[in-house]
Formats: structure tokens, sequence, C-alpha cells
């Protein structure tokens, strides 16, 4: 599977489009203090009156891979914008949730050498309020990356110089949409905080049906036994208890089309959490929901 690298990240942001479209989706890195970097991507809607929400990522495809919700405001005016997270849906991370420093961010949307920009200082704060790390935010509209992306897959593909086992293994523009996605790789632990007592699984394939099947195991009882994945979904309510609940999913085969994939979405009575298995047979990861 793909995984974005700040190399990428970094030539991306540098490199210039020939056009530029006004999204609200954008990709990049946050500088720490301490001057390490982490990559970072941001989306989030304009509502009517100003006020935005939606998510961010952090440290994509890492083993601290974090997904946090947002909100803040817009000002249309100046072009100003505030937004600080909140919550966190998902993390790769085993740090507990009061640990979690959340990003506050003021500044303006701005366009440099005509391309869009979020740039500025960000401030860390924990859910209590009590600082913690801060830094600068370096992010790009997703869009020009995104074309950016495309540009470079095509030069690499048009090249003699690349071999042509590494051409049909490399692709910038796939590694930049698989981004925003929550993969679920082998031997991994990814935590998620449900906010009722019930939740149901649908488990279909999204992509091309190539014969895939896996099996589901929670708090030890088997749900699924080498289920065959198909296009109709296949939904399953779950009982929370208190506490944690470990959900484990196997990949019994390949099928015909290599890795094993399952689209896995997670309803909690109030939310969707979209997840993507990608295993190679016998492999297992294991999802943590705390309720």
């Amino acid at each position: 599977m793909p995984r974005i690298s700040l190399t990428f990240i970094f030539i991306l942001l540098f490199l210039s489009p020939a056009n530029a479209q006004n999204q609200q989706e954008y990709l990049g890195v946050l500088k720490l203090n301490d001057s390490s970097f982490i990559s970072y991507r941001l989306n989030f809607e304009i509502m009517k009156d100003n006020s935005l929400k939606g998510y961010s990522v952090t440290n994509m495809g890492g083993a601290h891979e974090t997904k946090s919700y947002l909100v803040g405001k817009y000002n249309p005016t100046d072009n100003s914008i505030f937004f600080k997270e909140e919550g966190v849906e998902y993390t790769k991370s085993d740090i507990k949730m009061y640990d979690f420093c959340y990003v506050h961010f003021s500044g303006k949307l701005k366009k440099i050498t005509g391309q869009d920009m979020l740039e500025g200082p960000f401030f860390g704060k924990y859910s209590d309020g009590v600082s913690c790390i801060d830094g600068e935010i370096k992010l790009k509209n997703f869009d020009q990356i995104e074309k950016i992306a495309k540009i470079a897959d095509k030069k690499i593909q048009n090249s003699k110089k690349i071999n042509d086992s590494i051409k049909e293994n490399v692709s910038v523009s796939k590694a930049i949409n698989m981004s925003g996605l929550n993969v679920l790789k082998a031997s991994e632990t990814t935590t998620l905080f449900a906010k009722s007592s019930t939740i149901t699984l649908h488990v279909w394939d999204a992509g091309k049906l190539d014969g895939d099947k896996i099996s589901i195991f929670f708090n030890d009882e088997s749900l699924l036994n080498s289920h065959a994945i198909s296009k109709e979904k296949k939904s399953i309510s779950l009982n929370l208890v208190k506490g944690e609940n470990i959900l484990k999913i196997r990949a019994e085969n390949l099928g015909t089309i290599a890795p094993n994939t399952a689209k896995i979405d997670v309803f909690d009575g109030i939310r969707n959490i979209d997840l993507l298995s990608n295993l190679k047979k016998g492999e297992l990861t294991t999802i943590l929901i705390i309720n």
C-alpha cells in the first residue's frame, strides 16, 4: 500500500501548478519548535454562518497517525481563519485520550505566487487547556498538489531512466489520495472512540470484486468466518462493554488481486468512521474501541 512521505510533501509544496482553485482541503506539514516535521492533512467545510467544521489527519501512514475533529470560524472580509482540533476519531498511537496535544491555529488563507496556502504559527493545547508543543503550519491546497502529483506520475511513466518494474509500483497521486484514509495494517492496533454503547459494522468490497475472504472477531467471539466480501454490505450490530472492546480482522486469502482489502464502516449512532483493511493471507489487524 502506498504511503505518503515527508519528502513527497516537501517537493509538492514548493512546486507551482499552472492553475489554482479554491478548495477547503489542504496538505503539508507541521513544523514543531524542536525542528521536527509531521505530515498534516486538513479538510473543512465553511458553513453559511461562516463557522467551519471538519477534520485533520496527523502523521499520515505513520505509527502515530491520528484523525481529529476540528471546529472554527472563517471571516470572508479579510480571509482570516481560526480552527482548533477537538476530539479524536481514531489513532494508531498508544497514548491516552487526555495526552493528545490539539492544534489551535489563527491566521489567513493566502495566495502566494498564485497558490492557495495556509501558513503561520500554531499553538498546541491539551483538552484541559494546558499548553503543550507549539510550531508552524505550512499547507497547500490539496487540489493543486493533486495536479502536481499527476504531472509527476506522467513524467515517471515516460522516463526511460526508470525501470518498468519500479513504474508499476510507484504512483504519487495514489499515495496522495490514500493519505486521508485510515488503512488497517498487519500487527497494528487502531483505537476508535465510540460515542454510544452500540455500534454497527458495514463490511463490503469498495473496489474490484476479487474473491477476498476475511474473518472478524469481537471480544474473542467469532462474528464472521471466512466471509467472502461482496459489493453488498454485510451489517453487524454490536453492544459495547464499558471500557475496552477488541475487534480483530484476519485475511483468509489473497483473492485474485493482492492484497486482501475490505471496506469497513463503523457507525456509532452519531458518526461514520471509514476504515480500509490491507492485509496479506493470514495477517491480523486489531481495532480497539473505547466506550
